[in-house]
């Protein structure tokens, strides 16, 4: 299920939130060319206020996924 991130000036609404583990969040590259040279550049200690589904969140990087060709975000404590 799709769900809407709102990251700065980008507006994600095809992120998907991982059943599984619901503190990690998956955002296609392909669709979302700008906020993903954008994720490329952050380290792993950067963590920015977001909006998903309208409830504030911080995220920061997880990882990137080659075989999705996703950036998989995390919800910070």
């Amino acid at each position: 299920m799709s769900h809407v991130i709102k990251i700065g000036r980008y507006e994600i609404i095809d992120a998907v939130l991982n059943v599984h583990n619901v503190d990690t969040v998956s955002i296609p590259c392909l669709t979302n060319p700008g906020l993903s040279y954008q994720l490329d550049g952050w380290d792993l200690e950067t963590s920015v206020p977001a909006w998903i589904d309208g409830k504030p969140v911080d995220l920061a990087i997880g990882h990137y996924d080659k075989e999705e060709n996703h950036w998989v975000l995390k919800k910070t404590a």
